[in-house]
Parts: C-alpha cells; structure tokens; sequence
C-alpha cells in the first residue's frame, strides 16, 4: 500500500514517516509540505492513500482533495488535523476526502485507519466523531433554540429570558425542552454546562 504524506510541519512528516514505516504493508513514497506538489508528485508516482493536512500554504488540503478526487478518483484521501470545525470538516467531505486522522491519534489506530480507507470504507478516528457529532447537534439548534440557550446559561429565568427576547414564558419553556431533547441532556443545569464547555473549546 503507497502512501503520500503532505503536511507543512516537518516534525509531523518526520514522525509519521517513522512510525508508519513500522507497518510492513504501509511504503511512504512521498512527504510533501503542500496541496501543489502533491498534485505534482501525482502526474509520476501511483499512490494508494493521501494523508492530507487541512491548513497549508500555497494550496490547502481542501483544494488539494477537490483536485485530487477530480483527476484521481481512484486515489483514497485522508484529512490529517488536530481537529477543526464542523464546517470545515463537511467541507473536507464536500471536497472528497474518505474520512479524518487526528495526529494525536495512537499509532495503531492511525494506521488501522489508512487500511480501512484503502480498503473503500469512510472513516473518521473515534475522537474526531465524537466531536463531530456534538457539533452537528449543536448546529441543528434553530436562531430562537440558540438565543433562549445563551440566556439560560448566564442565569436567567424563564421570566427574564422571556422578557429580554419578547417572547411568552410557554415559547421559553418549549424551547428549554426541544434543546434539552435535540442534545440529550437532562435539566437545565446540564444545558448551561454544555454551553460553556462549547465556548471555553471554540466549537
């Protein structure tokens, strides 16, 4: 199995080189700094799996992956990240990419993660999916779910967030409920926990 890894931090390049080579079904044909000389390195050399950084110069990894999944279908690409966003991993898919790898993932699980993806099925590393799917509960809150939350979590009563945001106490009380239900959490303690433990990571 050929694997091309492009990344702009050579510390991770030397250290996935070293400890990917460990696997004997794993050859690293490449390590490259940018989406532009993988592009090139392609037009020479067959490559089975592309491990892809997501923030680059010159080209990133989502230009990168539109490109490569455009002229090299067959060619599977995995978005190697610390993490990033929910928009920014749905583009990451939009693009074409096979699945995510955090680079502080165990070795183990990073390399049973490229012989899943060689091997065609869609893979994200158990921690990435875990904060993927918070994210996407979090983003399928209505503007009204979202207003209600940030006045529950800095305190206030159902009275008072009804009184801030001109609404009927029932409307808080349904969109307390429908919130609660949408991020399977328990009471409103709960809610106004996750609400800053979101902010306090950026998510």
């Amino acid at each position: 199995m050929k694997i091309l890894l492009v990344d702009d931090d050579a510390l991770v390049l030397e250290s996935l080189e070293i400890l990917l080579s460990g696997d004997a079904q794993l050859q690293i044909v490449g390590a490259l700094s940018h989406g532009g000389e993988a592009l090139s390195f392609l037009e020479h050399t067959q490559v089975d799996v592309i491990l892809l950084d997501i923030q680059m110069p010159v080209m990133d990894g989502i230009e990168a992956a539109q490109r490569i999944r455009s002229k090299y279908p067959k060619v599977k690409i995995l978005m190697l990240t610390t993490f990033s966003d929910y928009r920014t991993l749905h583009r990451c898919l939009e693009a074409g990419a096979s699945g995510f790898l955090l680079k502080s993932d165990e070795t183990e699980k990073q390399i049973m993660t490229i012989k899943a993806v060689y091997q065609g099925l869609p893979v994200i590393s158990e921690q990435a999916l875990k904060q993927f799917s918070e994210q996407q509960v979090f983003s399928s809150l209505s503007k009204r779910e979202n207003e209600v939350l940030l006045q529950l979590a800095q305190g206030l009563s159902n009275k008072e967030i009804a009184e801030r945001l001109c609404l009927s106490e029932g409307t808080v009380r349904n969109c307390i409920s429908i919130t609660l239900e949408k991020l399977g959490l328990r009471d409103r303690t709960q809610l106004a926990i996750s609400y800053w433990q979101r902010k306090s990571t950026g998510r």
